[in-house]
């Protein structure tokens, strides 16, 4: 009995030795990298391919708008009136903003000018204008074109969609 005792005994530890080994072994091996194909470049010569193709483009003539000199003057002088310490953009606004209630309601350019709309400003009438505001008007005879149709000094009319600010001017559209 007892060499059978000593023979279960030797497999059982064989049988325990084997799960350690195996068991030790799986947790201590690193995964293996993975195998990374090498790239060939195969070089092949040849001639570029020449496109003879004829695109035709429609050509637009630039815009310009076609103003009387009554119209250039009429816009100086409003924007010499309403915002004469103001840079180019803030000049260009105000004559913008005359040009579209022109368009709007259907006037001419001097009307809207003179009009009740401006009438605060109208003692201020006869300045010369400053190079900011020749500028602002050759911006606008070049087709510059934000749109709005009322400005107002440090506030938004209440009516109307809010545009943007420019200095103290605020601008809006309908």
């Amino acid at each position: 009995m007892r060499i059978t005792q000593a023979i279960a005994t030797f497999f059982i530890g064989v049988i325990f030795g084997v799960i350690y080994t195996c068991t030790v072994n799986a947790h201590t091996q690193s995964t293996p990298e993975p195998i990374k194909p090498e790239i060939q470049y195969i070089y092949v010569e040849s001639e570029p391919e020449v496109i003879t193709e004829t695109v035709y483009v429609p050509y637009e003539e630039p815009f310009y708008r076609n103003l009387t000199e009554e119209d250039r003057t009429a816009l100086l002088d409003i924007s010499m009136r309403e915002a004469e310490g103001q840079d180019v953009i803030g000049q260009a606004m105000v004559m913008y903003c005359v040009i579209c209630r022109a368009e709007a309601f259907n006037q001419s350019i001097k009307e809207v000018c003179d009009s009740s709309a401006f009438s605060s400003s109208a003692f201020r009438s006869g300045k010369t204008p400053n190079d900011n505001c020749k500028e602002a008007l050759s911006l606008i005879e070049e087709g510059w074109t934000p749109k709005p149709l009322y400005f107002r000094r440090d506030y938004y009319h209440d009516f109307g969609t809010p545009l943007f600010q420019v200095g103290p001017h605020y601008f809006s559209s309908k």
